[in-house]
């Protein structure tokens, strides 16, 4: 069975303050917001860099490719991040020994201490955010975000054809 809501009002008007979709994205850039303001300041690095940062802090080594796929990035934003990451000496970029057609990415001892820096940051907003939820609530949100993450990987695959969502 599929639950549905109407986010059409009858002049065919989406009711975005209703709409799952942009309540995660209100969410996403208020929080993007805050803790890019503190890694510019501290790191001079953005969102983009941020994300390869804390995707190589809890997942590391990865290579170029991985992170474009956890991160939901493009190569070519992640070819720039790592860049400007490797010129900061935040990340540092090796030739796989087993496969050297394989780069080996991975965090710095400079990166390691800037992820553990700004992790305080991350989890004061979360609590921020969460602290009116009584706990049950709370594991809640986190069970439908696990589901709605991983059917998001799958059904808006960048592979797959908008078309077919109309169809």
């Amino acid at each position: 069975m599929t639950l549905s809501r109407n986010h059409v009002l009858p002049d065919g008007i989406l009711r975005l303050d209703d709409w799952l979709p942009y309540q995660c994205s209100v969410i996403t850039n208020r929080v993007s917001s805050m803790l890019a303001r503190m890694y510019f300041e501290e790191f001079g690095i953005g969102v983009a860099e941020w994300r390869l940062v804390a995707n190589l802090g809890s997942f590391s080594p990865m290579s170029a490719k991985q992170l474009s796929e956890t991160t939901a990035m493009d190569q070519v934003s992640v070819t720039r991040a790592l860049n400007l990451l490797v010129e900061k000496k935040l990340v540092s970029r090796r030739v796989d020994g087993k496969d050297r057609r394989k780069v080996v990415l991975r965090l710095t001892k400079s990166g390691i201490e800037a992820y553990g820096r700004v992790v305080p940051l991350a989890q004061a907003i979360e609590r921020e955010l969460t602290s009116t939820l009584t706990p049950e609530e709370l594991e809640t949100v986190h069970s439908a975000m696990k589901i709605l993450v991983v059917r998001a990987n799958v059904a808006l695959d960048n592979n797959r054809d908008w078309r077919e969502l109309l169809a």
